[in-house]
């Protein structure tokens, strides 16, 4: 059962996926809240279901989710759906800079940026975002914690769990 939290100007919203199809449903859920301009930091150890996550995501903003492939060689994919999704991922990268790979430009447009292993930004503390934290609790169960700094994204959180709470 979800459990919603809220302190500090932050926001934490978490839920149990006991399958990938789950994991996909929470991604589609958070599209369909979607405004464009959001950034979405993704967190997770290899294999947790990040990939998985932003394939549903994908699906809600009317794209193929087999188009959705791990970025972790071209490090940026950018589809074209409801918004521009913009999915990047820095595993490959030890420590990002917002002026990194242009990544300022992705991060802060009208489209919906979705960043794997977003620890590695260097500038993540200091921006507006929702993260998206993905950790196994079981073999096939994962707990995924939302969690919301900036009043914009806050609000994407509220509608989220309004929603689907």
């Amino acid at each position: 059962m979800p459990t919603p939290e809220t302190q500090d100007a932050v926001a934490v919203f978490v839920i149990e996926s006991n399958s990938p199809h789950e994991t996909k449903n929470w991604g589609r859920r958070l599209a369909s809240v979607l405004e464009g301009g959001e950034l979405l930091g993704l967190i997770g150890d290899l294999g947790a279901g990040k990939t998985c996550f932003i394939k549903g995501l994908a699906r809600g903003l009317s794209l193929r989710e087999e188009d959705i492939l791990s970025p972790t060689f071209t490090m940026i994919q950018e589809h074209r759906g409801r918004f521009a999704l913009y999915h990047i991922d820095l595993y490959r990268l030890d420590e990002a800079s917002l002026d990194d790979l242009g990544l300022r430009e992705y991060l802060f447009s009208e489209g919906v940026a979705a960043v794997e292993w977003f620890e590695r930004l260097r500038e993540a503390d200091e921006l507006d975002y929702l993260s998206v934290k993905i950790s196994y609790s079981g073999a096939n169960t994962r707990r995924i914690e939302f969690r919301a700094a900036g009043s914009r994204h806050i609000a994407t959180l509220a509608r989220l769990r309004s929603r689907f709470e």
